[in-house]
């Protein structure tokens, strides 16, 4: 009679098709050890319990991240709410203007931001007028192409973006307000270099340049 020879695979196939092999063999479970990278050998059922409890301790971590994420999510939504109420109901653009002021600073503390508008109208400060086609054009040049850019900028192109001569800003996130007669950029700034990164997505800024570009031809300039 030959002699039958099994593999690991045999084994292993076996064991997964019957999962309940060593229901009523506690003797047999607790003669197998196995070997671990981090101490002697184990039996089956310690190695099996400490697998357990690793995978509850990364179940816990993970659950505790979503909760995290949840709550961060509530937070930025109760923000986003308050700052598009205020801006639907300022009554003119300097409402707009001090609206994002209050939010930008007080609610998500940006160092500095900035909007800036392209057109020939004379505003009032504090809003930013850029009437010359030149420096429109060098400003969106700044994007590449895109709608919206983040990261590290020269100190003199983040300035321009802020509408200033100079800043003490390193990294900014700006997109560009494309409205009916109604263009410019928003422009958030941060001392920290890497506070704003070209990885970074863009959706709320997107989001409020998009209300801007709707809100702002509704209602009167002062």
């Amino acid at each position: 009679m030959s002699q039958l020879h099994l593999t690991d695979d045999d084994v292993k196939q076996y064991l997964q098709d019957h999962p309940d092999f060593f229901v009523g063999k506690d003797d047999l479970l607790m003669q197998l050890r196995i070997p671990h990278n981090a101490g002697p050998a184990t039996s089956l059922v310690e190695r099996q319990l400490s697998i357990h409890r690793e995978r509850n301790v990364e179940l816990r971590q993970r659950l505790s991240d979503l909760l995290e994420n949840a709550r961060r999510n509530d937070q930025l939504f109760a923000k986003s709410r308050r700052l598009v109420l205020a801006l639907v109901e300022a009554e003119s653009w300097l409402g707009v203007q001090a609206a994002l002021d209050d939010s930008l600073r007080n609610d998500f503390g940006v160092d500095s931001w900035a909007m800036l508008h392209f057109t020939e109208r004379q505003l009032e400060a504090p809003l930013i007028t850029l009437r010359s086609a030149e420096r429109q054009r060098q400003i969106l040049r700044l994007f590449k192409g895109h709608r919206a850019v983040c990261g590290q900028f020269p100190g003199q192109d983040i300035a321009a973006l802020l509408g200033n001569q100079s800043t003490d800003c390193q990294s900014v996130a700006a997109v560009q307000i494309r409205g009916q007669d109604n263009n410019g950029v928003l422009t958030i700034a941060s001392q920290d270099p890497n506070y704003y990164r070209s990885s970074m997505d863009t959706l709320f800024l997107d989001y409020i340049a998009d209300l801007l570009a709707l809100r702002l031809p509704q209602i009167p300039v002062v």
